[in-house]
């Protein structure tokens, strides 16, 4: 008998344990989900190959470690975002009129932002002469920064080679080069993602989407101060 309820409770354990292994309906349709949106996205139209599509970061995670240009100084990230909330937001050029007219909204309800102790940093494969442009399309009057080799792009996860056939794309209609426009030299764009970084570092808020003309609202922002 005692044997039996040995037997018993084993299986019992084993049964258990099996079905803790077992992930749960909830979570395979979220995956199938998310492999559904991702499987829809057409990446050639927004010149990247979907197998070397940029993932983003998430909400929740660390804010990387990462140099910034201002003024000519190098400066920390860290070293920003330990005395007030930080908005990244990353743009692809002065020939972009959708980023133009997302910096456009941010200059234009800075104020609003700032109130809420949040420092704007845009950041931009473009060199300095873009940024130029770009100030005076937008009337931008918070930093910009030129990302001139890639490294604060890669490390938020959102850089990508541009395709030749949306290269030639956008010299054709928009009269640029990429890859003269850039600091760098190279057909390279980032998704034009938004992160807002909290005085420990973490991100609070994160708006990633392939499609450039998405971008993330002065008032999901404000929501998330």
């Amino acid at each position: 008998m005692k044997k039996l309820l040995m037997l018993l409770a084993f299986i019992s354990v084993i049964a258990c344990k099996k079905k803790e292994e077992q992930p749960t309906e909830s979570k395979v349709e979220e995956t199938v989900e998310l492999s559904n949106q991702e499987s829809k996205i057409d990446y050639a139209s927004y010149g990247m190959k979907a197998m070397d599509a940029p993932k983003g970061l998430e909400k929740g995670t660390l804010a990387p470690e990462v140099n910034l240009t201002i003024d000519g100084e190098q400066v920390a990230l860290s070293d920003i975002y330990k005395d007030q909330k930080v908005a990244l937001i990353f743009y692809r050029g002065y020939w972009c009129p959708v980023c133009n007219k997302h910096l456009s909204e941010f200059a234009t309800r800075a104020k609003e932002l700032q109130d809420k102790g949040l420092k704007l940093i845009a950041i931009t494969p473009e060199a300095q002469g873009g940024i130029d442009k770009t100030k005076e399309k937008t009337k931008a009057d918070f930093i910009i920064v030129s990302d001139t080799d890639g490294s604060i792009q890669k490390a938020f996860d959102v850089d990508y080679g541009v395709t030749n056939e949306y290269t030639s794309k956008v010299q054709e209609k928009l009269k640029v080069a990429i890859s003269e426009n850039n600091a760098n030299g190279k057909s390279e764009l980032p998704v034009p993602a938004t992160y807002v970084i909290n005085t420990s570092g973490e991100i609070i808020f994160a708006h990633f989407d392939p499609d450039y003309h998405n971008r993330a609202s002065i008032d999901e922002i404000l929501g998330a101060l």
